[in-house]
């Protein structure tokens, strides 16, 4: 009976023992489980705090912004209401929701070459609240500084052509010879004799430059004839030269008034003789050096603007452009002229009239959605709801499924507006930069730790419980000895009294 009792007793302590090896041998495969799933997590972290992502800067990388949809596609601060076109590997526009309505208007199946004038109004605004009527009377105040502004250049090239024909070219001594033709009361020095000859002084003048005009004994009667001399000059070639040289020349005899007081004021003050080289003072009077005085009104009539080219390069020879303001041709370019003159008012007029159509603000939002749609219908669109999530937006274009295309604005050779495309990849962009993803990174340290403590409290469970399962097994073992040990003693004991 006794040894009944033990052996059943052994039969449940290693049927226990077993079951515990098989626990054991689990909870080491659940631990070994949980060392991949920790080494899955720490992959992850280090995958995330390596991530990059794409950020907007409109200062040379100083500062960013996201690079959203919002930030390339809608008007505002970050793209200047500029808009960045966001378009797929077959060029057409990427739409949102939002957009896709309006896009639908202008090609319903998203084709290129689309009508968006025929929809301007609705699409304008639908989207920027100002009534369909105002964007319309805008439109109509635009086109009427359009065909003004043609009209403005039209006459502008007649105005050029009717001048070109009544305009002539005089050499520089015939322009000279114009000037000093018919001065009279000046009295030129020739080797201590006088002569009123103005063409046989010029000809001395150029040979040697030693000819002097004779003023006055005193400052103020110098200045006095001074004036008196450049008057003279002033009729003698008005009548010769345009409205706009007219005001070049006047404006030239008067820096040379201004020039020559100067030198008069120096030598009167410091009672010196000026530079022979321009002016003196001699015999008690205050003389002009005559090349030089034509020199300084020649460089003046220059700097402001006259008209005059040099003959060729480096040559000094000047040709000076006249015209005989008496002439039919004369006539009927200044005709032309106020009819331009009329034409650029109403030019002006309308253009003050459009300005005063919006708002600056929503004059930049109309701007910046006609670009846009103007956009939609060259190049044809697609929708992508999606692309409103920035992960997403930015995922596609750093996989370079999508692209940003800038819009340049241009002129044919007809006059006629258009825009040139530029498309680039975003990571070549010059306003797109690749920075370190923060955002994603404390995310997943946020994740990393969370997961790690998970593990760790389940790893500790295991242990804890392995710990127990080991503790019974050792007294299993200790408890079996026991019993086998009995049951030997008791064999022993049993075969040695039937021996």
């Amino acid at each position: 009976m006794g040894m009944a009792a033990s052996q059943v007793r052994l039969l449940q302590l290693t049927g226990r023992k077993n079951d515990i090896g098989r626990q054991l041998s689990s909870l080491s495969l659940q631990k070994t489980s949980l060392t991949r799933e920790m080494q899955k997590v720490s992959k992850n972290y280090q995958n995330a705090i390596s991530s990059k992502t794409l950020k907007w800067s409109n200062n040379s990388g100083v500062s960013y912004v996201d690079l959203s949809y919002s930030n390339l596609m809608r008007p505002g601060e970050a793209n200047q209401n500029i808009p960045y076109l966001i378009t797929d590997q077959s060029g057409k526009v990427v739409v949102d929701d939002k957009y896709e309505k309006y896009a639908s208007l202008i090609s319903p199946d998203g084709s290129a070459g689309g009508d968006y004038e025929s929809n301007r109004a609705e699409i304008l605004s639908g989207l920027t609240g100002i009534s369909a009527e105002r964007i319309a009377a805008g439109q109509a105040n635009s086109d009427t500084v359009d065909t003004n502004a043609d009209k403005v250049n039209e006459l502008m090239e007649e105005t050029d052509i009717l001048e070109s024909k009544c305009t002539q070219r005089a050499s520089e001594d015939e322009f000279i010879e114009n000037c000093f033709g018919n001065i009279t009361g000046f009295r030129y020095e020739l080797n201590q004799s006088q002569t009123n000859n103005v063409a046989a002084d010029l000809e001395y003048t150029e040979k040697n430059g030693s000819g002097h005009w004779r003023l006055a004994q005193d400052p103020a009667n110098s200045k006095s004839r001074l004036q008196e001399l450049l008057n003279q000059l002033s009729n003698n070639v008005m009548p010769n030269l345009s409205d706009e040289d007219q005001e070049a020349f006047q404006t030239a005899l008067d820096e040379t008034y201004e020039i020559y007081c100067d030198y008069i004021d120096a030598a009167a003050t410091e009672n010196t003789t000026v530079p022979l080289s321009i002016m003196t003072s001699n015999s008690n009077y205050y003389c002009l050096r005559v090349d030089n005085f034509i020199d300084t009104i020649l460089d003046q009539y220059e700097i402001a603007g006259g008209r005059c080219e040099q003959s060729s390069r480096g040559s000094g020879i000047y040709y000076y452009s006249t015209v005989d303001r008496n002439s039919e041709a004369y006539k009927a370019y200044e005709a032309k002229r106020d009819e331009l003159e009329a034409a650029k008012t109403e030019y002006d007029n309308s253009v003050n009239t459009s300005n005063q159509s919006f708002t600056a603000e929503e004059e930049n939002a109309i701007n910046f959605y006609d670009q846009l749609f103007y956009a939609i219908a060259e190049k044809g669109w697609t929708c992508n709801p999606d692309v409103t999530d920035s992960d997403y937006l930015n995922q596609m274009l750093q996989n370079n499924q999508y692209y940003i295309t800038t819009m340049t604005s241009a002129v044919d050779d007809d006059g006629e507006d258009y825009y040139e495309y530029s498309t680039s990849t975003a990571t070549n962009f010059d306003r797109v930069y690749t920075v370190n993803d923060t955002d994603a990174q404390n995310e997943a340290m946020v994740e990393y730790e969370y997961q790690k403590s998970i593990i760790n409290e389940k790893e500790s469970r295991i242990d804890t419980r392995m710990q127990d399962l080991e503790t019974e097994q050792s007294a299993i073992n200790e408890m079996i000895k026991g019993i086998e040990t009995v049951r030997n003693d008791n064999t022993e004991r049993t075969f040695s009294i039937f021996s």
